[in-house]
């Protein structure tokens, strides 16, 4: 398999304007699909992502990134292991950076996969987390 990225025609017009493509509005990102089950599975931000969310839309139209999306992958990080982060995130260069966002703390075993992950997988993870209002509010962005 090639290592070649896959463009829609509009999102290489775009990349060779210089410009940002066309991002999903956030109400498109946050909705309700059926799972295997038939049941129903929110698959809705929660309000810290919801966030974040806007903080990328805002970098994709002023062109700092090429391309980002919520829960886009899951990766597999041992048998019956899996790790889901909140964002991809493309820049122009073709890179993918994984974005793990999280309101005031991290649980123990969130951080474990997040290192786990960041050891097998050739992106650059970063750890975003939203400073509390009385700090400041803004994120605090780390690199894994």
């Amino acid at each position: 398999m090639s290592n070649a990225l896959r463009w829609s025609e509009e999102q290489l017009a775009a990349h060779l304007r210089g410009k940002a493509a066309p991002v999903p509005a956030l109400t498109e990102i946050a909705k309700t699909i059926p799972t295997a089950t038939g049941s129903l599975r929110d698959t809705g931000m929660n309000k810290t992502e919801v966030e974040y969310a806007a903080l990328l839309q805002g970098r994709a139209e002023r062109g700092d990134i090429a391309w980002w999306k919520y829960e886009a992958v899951t990766l597999k990080l041992a048998d019956n292991t899996r790790y889901t982060p909140d964002f991809m995130v493309m820049r122009f260069d073709g890179s993918l950076e994984v974005h793990e966002t999280k309101g005031g703390f991290i649980r123990e075993d969130g951080w474990l996969k997040l290192k786990l992950a960041a050891s097998m997988f050739p992106f650059r993870f970063f750890l975003c987390q939203k400073a509390n209002r009385k700090d400041g509010g803004g994120w605090s962005i780390k690199r894994v």
